[in-house]
């Protein structure tokens, strides 16, 4: 009944016949929704923890998927261009029911998210589509985005804070972790790298997706290629080395981001390479020096955050992420340090692959 409640508020096409859990999103609560009219329809709660704004939110949303259908017009498929928001009855992009907000999306058909590559061309693909997403908001007047989570690839003002959870250890998880500790702070320099160069004006600051992981692409299951981008709560004024760097983290990993066994978890090389062919066939010609300098430091340091920020929350008591099992953050966390210990190992021999694919363009 209160599926139906929700879903009344919406301008959907039929009544509610179903609706399932779909999805493995670590923050919104997601269901598939179908109805009598054989459509589809992707119904979402939003997390007001993690997005404490989301009239913010939906504003961006609203806003960039309309920039991207207009800049997409001249495209045949251009209805799956972008996400579509299904309004409510009074024409708002989301409804508020009691303390929960809802949203609504047309299920995009005929195209599919994937957990892990299968085929190594898709990740070709995601690339092309991580360019692309850059490339057609790059006229975007970027002081109409608001801010949904600030200072979210702040990698410094992340560190700092993990610092003061780290300090405080009110779960007494900390003397367990000295190794982890560790390992983050040895870096610490590192991480100033892409802020000081968006402070000091030499790395660009452009709308960028914030959240670039593989199953955030949407592939086309007839073709293979890719359609668009979706979840787009996190987009904000940052640095494209924040969408380079996220979707190497998750793409070219060759376990789940939650492997517990480390000796599972490896760089892909080859995976490297077709996601970085495929991103700088699309924006080469946009990027500033200092970017294209940097792209192989940027998986580094956003891996580096991303496992630091599975620890905070690991030493905060499990309440940002959604978890399955009491150390599952703990293990996320140690997945992504052995990523990190991947790229530096391979650190010559992936810049190398950067140059050469820049000397063919």
């Amino acid at each position: 009944m209160i599926m139906y409640n929700i879903l009344s508020n919406f301008k959907i096409d039929g009544s509610i016949i179903q609706a399932d859990d779909y999805g493995n999103g670590h923050i919104n609560k997601t269901y598939l929704v179908t109805t009598t009219s054989n459509k589809k329809y992707i119904l979402q709660q939003i997390n007001t923890t993690v997005f404490k704004k989301p009239k913010d939110v939906m504003e961006n949303i609203e806003m960039v998927t309309a920039h991207i259908r207009e800049n997409q017009k001249n495209n045949p498929d251009v209805s799956r261009s972008a996400l579509e928001i299904v309004n409510t009855h009074d024409e708002k992009t989301y409804v508020k029911i009691k303390d929960s907000y809802w949203r609504c999306y047309k299920f995009i058909e005929g195209a599919k998210t994937y957990e892990k590559i299968t085929n190594p061309f898709l990740f070709y693909e995601v690339g092309k589509a991580v360019g692309k997403f850059q490339k057609q908001l790059q006229d975007f007047p970027i002081d109409k985005l608001n801010i949904t989570i600030p200072n979210f690839h702040n990698t410094p003002a992340r560190f700092n804070r993990f610092l003061t959870v780290a300090t405080e250890d009110v779960m007494d998880r900390g003397l367990d972790i000295f190794n982890e500790i560790k390992f983050i702070c040895d870096r610490q320099e590192e991480m100033k790298i892409i802020e000081n160069g968006m402070a000091n004006q030499s790395i660009p600051i452009r709308v960028t997706h914030n959240d670039t992981k593989l199953n955030n692409v949407m592939i086309d299951e007839s073709t293979n290629q890719a359609i668009c981008i979706i979840d787009l709560d996190t987009v904000m004024p940052g640095s494209v080395l924040y969408d380079f760097g996220d979707a190497i983290r998750i793409g070219a990993s060759t376990a789940a981001e939650d492997e517990k066994d480390l000796e599972k978890v490896h760089l892909d090389l080859t995976l490297f390479e077709l996601f970085t062919k495929g991103f700088l066939e699309v924006v080469r010609n946009d990027l500033k020096e200092e970017e294209l300098n940097n792209l192989v430091l940027s998986a580094k340091i956003i891996t580096l955050e991303c496992g630091m920020r599975f620890l905070t929350d690991y030493l905060e008591g499990d309440v940002y992420f959604r978890t399955s099992y009491p150390d599952h953050n703990l293990i996320r966390a140690r997945t992504q340090f052995k990523l990190v210990q991947e790229i530096e190992e391979n650190w010559e021999q992936m810049n190398q692959i950067v140059n050469r694919i820049l000397k063919t363009l």
